[in-house]
């Protein structure tokens, strides 16, 4: 019988999703996920399964809720990083695409790419 997770798995999304779009998908370790969230890594596992996993859950939460920095900048990383790679990742910001193009989205993505970067400022 398994033990009851005793960790709020929207918290836990919230600061990993801080992570990856600190570092980015592939810089970011598990060893910096263990430190950020206090968990084990046998928790993290069994409850996302892999890094993947984890970054697949932080943006799929982060979609679901209002546009800030740390949506936008999970969005950016999976489509630099993720996507081109990973079908799951792709479906999932085409499907975002498709739901908010009529937003001007290709101009905001753009502007936040900008901003990610630190090319202009309100960047990380």
């Amino acid at each position: 019988m398994g033990r009851n997770k005793k960790f709020n798995q929207e918290q836990v999304l919230a600061e990993i999703g801080k992570l990856f779009v600190k570092y980015g998908f592939n810089a970011t370790s598990l060893d910096d996920i263990v430190k950020c969230t206090g968990l084990l890594r046998g928790s993290l596992y069994s409850t996302f399964g892999s890094k993947q996993g984890m970054f697949v859950s932080a943006l799929k939460l982060s979609l679901k809720g209002e546009n800030n920095q740390v949506s936008w900048g999970l969005l950016i990383i999976a489509m630099l990083e993720v996507a081109p790679r990973n079908n799951m990742v792709r479906d999932i910001v085409q499907q975002w695409y498709k739901e908010n193009k009529s937003a001007n989205v290709a101009e905001l993505i753009g502007l936040q790419l900008l901003k990610h970067g630190g090319i202009i400022e309100g960047g990380q």
